[in-house]
């Protein structure tokens, strides 16, 4: 059975467990708005237990049968939801199992890094179908970075035969500041051309879907809570240590933006007032001192003095291909210059981890990013200061992420998140149900009393008879009827 990762809400809360309202007590919006909790509620339950009976989900979601019945009935013929056949058993036949239909409602994660553009394409469960990645110029102007932000995205859908009407959305992890509410990249250190662009507006124009825009940072602690270490946790900070430095929250269960969608700035906390000069223009700032960016300068710098470093050799003598990373392969070759410059970074990051742990308390701090992928040569100083300077009792734990394209899979997430709390692809749905002439109705009409008759059988938890062969026929040669008449 295919456990996918879940979004937060995973569990059967009270939320979950609804209580429908009949028209006549309710006016028409009103009746409209339960109608839409009561799908999500049996949506959320199939996403996290399914392939799940009717009868199941019913208990689950504690909503009454006729609602369960043709709740169900509804999102089968829009062809979000999905009927895993009746199995023989040698004590008769199991009831019918609904799923989410992996076959529709793909989501597409994109983000537009210092360095490359990446692309992640989901299932409707959040399970990776594919991904790709290409470089970019992050010096370049808006138009062509978005260009090809968007050629990868459509590569990775046209690989799959993506259409337009099987895409539920497009999430993007953005650099720099973002505003949340309007998907507007507002500024962008090291995308210096990348001001005030409506990433949101664009993006829907250019795929004709919904599109979500967040922060790379916020993206990425997502994908923790969804994919990660952060699965089942209140409250952690994922700090992402990459050309730049952030940090997503997650407080309380919920990833936690800020006023102006602007928290999580934590490599813009000042640790040296007369520190180096940071991209943002300040001086000192952890950025500055213990990003892949930072560590790519000291080496520059200093391997002037010592040029008979490994950093050097591997950079084959040029002082400007130095990086984080040729730096880590000259630590792991022994060379000392690399691996005190990495202790040193370690120190740095532990100081300003410690920070975050004595103001937030989390339970859990996680590492993400490329250079995390050296932190076997930095997280030994790291985990020295923090313990050192953490406050007295609290939770000093710090993990090492496991994902790959977090970001990517984070803005997934972030569409992935809009299915199953708004509606996104049940309103979407609705637009696109299929509709059938009266001919049709009427040669659907015994198929649709033997799918009602099935289910309350199920209900009762009789073994379902035979379809009549009548009924067969019915939905044999009625191509117009509804592909999921034969089952309520």
């Amino acid at each position: 059975m295919d456990r996918s990762p879940t979004l937060p809400g995973r569990t059967h809360s009270s939320s979950d467990r609804v209580s429908d309202h009949s028209p006549d007590r309710a006016s028409i919006s009103d009746h409209a708005s339960m109608k839409l909790k009561n799908q999500l509620a049996i949506l959320r339950s199939i996403r996290d237990d399914g392939p799940i009976t009717r009868v199941d989900i019913k208990g689950r979601t504690r909503l009454s049968w006729g609602t369960v019945t043709s709740s169900t009935k509804e999102l089968l013929d829009r062809g979000i939801i999905t009927e895993i056949g009746a199995v023989t058993t040698g004590v008769g036949r199991r009831p019918v199992e609904l799923d989410l239909n992996r076959k529709a409602n793909f989501v597409l994660g994109l983000q537009l890094g210092a360095l490359k553009a990446h692309a992640v394409l989901t299932d409707v469960k959040g399970v990776v179908v594919d991904e790709q990645e290409a470089p970019v110029d992050s010096r370049g102007s808006a138009r062509e970075m978005l260009s090809v932000l968007q050629e990868t995205g459509r590569a990775v859908l046209q690989r799959h035969s993506v259409s337009r009407t099987l895409l539920a959305g497009v999430g993007i992890a953005a650099p720099g500041a973002v505003d949340f509410s309007t998907g507007v990249c507002l500024y962008a250190p090291h995308h210096p051309n990348l001001k005030d662009v409506p990433l949101k507006r664009k993006f829907e124009q250019a795929f004709g879907v919904p599109c979500f825009v967040d922060h790379d940072y916020n993206c990425y602690v997502l994908a923790e809570q969804v994919f990660g270490h952060g699965k089942g946790l209140d409250s952690f900070i994922c700090v992402v240590v990459g050309n730049g430095m952030s940090a997503g929250l997650v407080l309380n269960g919920e990833v936690h933006r800020g006023a102006d969608s602007l928290a999580g700035e934590f490599g813009h906390t000042c640790v040296d007032p007369d520190g180096p000069l940071c991209a943002c223009g300040n001086h000192g700032c952890l950025e500055a001192l213990a990003s892949g960016s930072a560590i790519a300068a000291v080496a520059q710098r200093e391997t002037a003095d010592n040029p008979q470093s490994a950093i050097l050799s591997i950079a084959r003598g040029d002082h400007n291909r130095i990086t984080a990373e040729t730096v880590a392969q000259a630590a792991r070759q022994g060379d000392r210059l690399a691996r005190e410059i990495y202790s040193r970074m370690g120190t740095v990051l532990g100081v300003g981890i410690s920070n975050l742990i004595n103001t937030i308390n989390p339970q859990s701090i996680i590492l993400g990013g490329r250079v995390s992928r050296a932190a076997d040569l930095f997280l030994p100083a790291c985990m020295e200061i923090v313990r050192k300077r953490g406050w007295y009792a609290s939770t000093k734990e710090v993990k090492v992420s496991r994902l790959d394209r977090g970001e990517a899979l984070g803005a997934a997430a972030l569409v992935l998140q809009q299915i199953f709390t708004t509606g996104q692809i049940v309103r979407r749905g609705a637009s696109r149900r299929p509709r059938s002439g009266r001919a049709g109705e009427r040669k659907a009409s015994a198929p649709r009393k033997v799918a009602a008759a099935s289910a309350d059988r199920e209900r009762r938890g009789r073994a379902p008879a035979k379809r009549p062969a009548a009924a067969s026929a019915a939905r044999t040669t009625s191509p117009g009827a509804p592909r999921r008449a034969r089952n309520a």
